[in-house]
């Protein structure tokens, strides 16, 4: 073929000059007027880096081609942008706790701990799998290798030890003050 640089970049530019307002008209017939100027500048950097491809007999068509694919591309664009807003729009506004309530959870976070700690290690076990991996039955089942029903079973039994454990390290009333009451009360 024999083409220099110098020829290529004459061509194009040629090109350039002859189609620009056309593919610039093509991109402003099927989009926002705003938006055909960067559809028609991004055809040309396309129809740049395919320069080999180009057949310079029909240009135009080829260069409309390449605009179509622009503008379906930003048409996408746009499209997923609208369905991502909605979805955005629709979702809760988030939530911030107040300092008060932060060192509130982590105190009921370190007790709930404190008596997971004091259960069998299959209860553990099985109650982080509920509680913290947010497992069902079924789903631990799986995990532990048993049946749905043995999982279930093991889950209401050590949520039962857990809260017997969580009641009894709860502070008691003095005695005294329980009997003083109800003498009072007689």
């Amino acid at each position: 073929r024999g083409r220099t640089a110098i020829d290529i970049d004459a061509r194009f530019t040629s090109m350039f000059e002859r189609h620009y307002n056309e593919v610039l008209a093509y991109c402003a017939r099927r989009g926002v007027r705003s938006e055909a100027d960067d559809a028609a500048a991004e055809a040309f950097a396309v129809a740049w880096r395919r320069i080999d491809e180009i057949n310079w007999e029909t240009a135009r068509p080829w260069l409309y081609g390449i605009a179509r694919g622009v503008m379906n591309n930003r048409w996408r664009t746009v499209n997923r942008q609208g369905r991502l807003a909605k979805k955005m729009a629709s979702l809760a506004p988030p939530t911030f706790d107040s300092p008060a309530d932060i060192v509130v959870r982590r105190a009921q976070d370190y007790e709930v701990v404190d008596v997971l700690k004091l259960l069998r290690l299959s209860d553990q076990e099985v109650l982080m799998l509920a509680a913290w991996e947010e497992l069902t039955a079924p789903e631990i089942a799986v995990v532990l290798g048993i049946s749905t029903s043995a999982a279930e079973q093991r889950l209401h039994r050590a949520k039962r030890r857990f809260a017997v454990k969580m009641e009894s390290l709860q502070p008691q009333p003095d005695s005294r003050h329980r009997a003083a009451g109800q003498r009072g009360e007689n």
